[in-house]
């Protein structure tokens, strides 16, 4: 099939992306100068457009030499002396652990499921539903690897038990929450698995949910006591965090192994100086947001249940609430409809969900109204 075919066959699918340029502006975007209610950011404490932070940012730099690139991977000349400060500070909150700092979550998952897949004797069961660049490290390593129904913790077990003796490690790959159908995974039941199983270790992403749980913020594993359990935790910072970049939590002989073993840290130049020491900032006021937690999740209680009460098939335990559509065509309907209403939330299609599942996905931010979420439902 060509190029040309391609293309034509995603725009008969209603499937065909495209790129519009966005101008922000607080809790609003305009696109085409038309103003917008924006809720399909990941900016889920409302920190990326505070004025307030970055003028206090940026008055606590004036005495700093922090450069605007690092110039080089971090193996080489790019390791400056924030790497380190923020990944100590970072280490005191996990204190049997080590971090390691990544450019982004992508460049995290796919090099460090990739550098576990080289170890002999390595298998993976991954979650139906977890993140593309998961999947994306599983397929570039050539790792070993089954997937079980989403939170089917039967099917999880059957995998096990099936391959158990066969592998010298199992390592579970999910979510702590699931970054389109907004629920948790089954912490009680992977955890006993742990316990039941030695040769298992955990492998768990909080992209979705670092920042917006527990009294310190950071995370769900955290915030159920249960860092000690997950071998391999991974932060992002682009979303609650509203910075750029990823870490690994986990044991020292991992982290030296990541470091000589994970292709993204190695061949990677390192993110800005100026940019790590604002993601070490936030962390540091992190506890300082629990209004902002508490506000989020009673957002979405509030926007859930209004969602209920018109009957409407919703998926999300949390802020991330997906009104399911069906059809491509159906869920980009809808998306016209609001954004006719002033209202920002595009349709979520193929590849990125399942096909007939297509949907519009609402991402809430501490920052929103019930005002401004009564209108949303008023359309639908």
């Amino acid at each position: 099939m060509s190029l040309e075919n391609i293309l034509e066959t995603l725009a008969k699918n209603h499937n065909l992306r495209s790129l519009t340029p966005l101008k922000h502006d607080g809790n609003f975007v305009f696109k085409n100068n038309i103003k917008l209610l924006n809720l399909a950011g990941n900016d889920y404490l409302n920190l990326s457009s505070s004025k307030t932070l970055k003028d206090e940012f940026l008055s606590t730099l004036k005495d700093e030499n922090l450069f605007f690139s690092s110039s080089s991977s971090r193996s080489l000349s790019g390791n400056f002396e924030i790497y380190e400060e923020f990944e100590s500070f970072l280490k005191t909150k996990f204190k049997e652990k080590e971090i390691l700092h990544f450019n982004s979550g992508y460049h995290l998952n796919i090099s460090c499921i990739a550098a576990l897949a080289s170890i002999p004797n390595t298998l993976f069961l991954a979650d139906k539903l977890i993140h593309a660049s998961m999947i994306d490290g599983l397929g570039i390593s050539g790792a070993k690897f089954f997937r079980f129904r989403h939170n089917d913790m039967e099917h999880l077990e059957n995998l096990i038990k099936k391959h158990y003796e066969n592998y010298e490690q199992i390592i579970i790959l999910s979510e702590a929450l699931f970054s389109m159908d907004g629920d948790f995974c089954d912490f009680k039941a992977l955890v006993a698995f742990k316990e039941k199983y030695p040769k298992i270790k955990l492998y768990i992403d909080e992209a979705h949910s670092v920042g917006c749980f527990g009294d310190d913020g950071l995370g769900l594993v955290k915030a159920l006591n249960l860092e000690t359990k997950v071998d391999f935790l991974v932060f992002t910072f682009g979303k609650a965090i509203a910075s750029m970049g990823a870490c690994m939590i986990c044991e020292k002989p991992f982290k030296n192994f990541f470091i000589n073993k994970a292709r993204a840290f190695i061949y990677s130049t390192a993110l800005p100086p100026i940019n790590v020491a604002w993601t070490k900032f936030i962390f540091e006021k992190m506890s300082k947001f629990k209004e902002k937690r508490e506000n989020l999740q009673s957002l979405a209680e509030f926007f859930k249940n209004k969602f209920i009460q018109k009957n409407h098939q919703i998926l999300g335990d949390s802020y991330i609430i997906s009104l399911l559509l069906g059809e491509n065509k159906k869920a980009i309907e809808v998306a016209k409809k609001l954004e006719t209403n002033g209202i920002f939330a595009p349709a979520i299609k193929e590849p990125t969900v399942a096909k007939n599942t297509a949907r519009i996905r609402f991402s809430l931010h501490a920052g929103l109204s019930k005002t401004d979420l009564e209108k949303a439902i008023e359309l639908l």
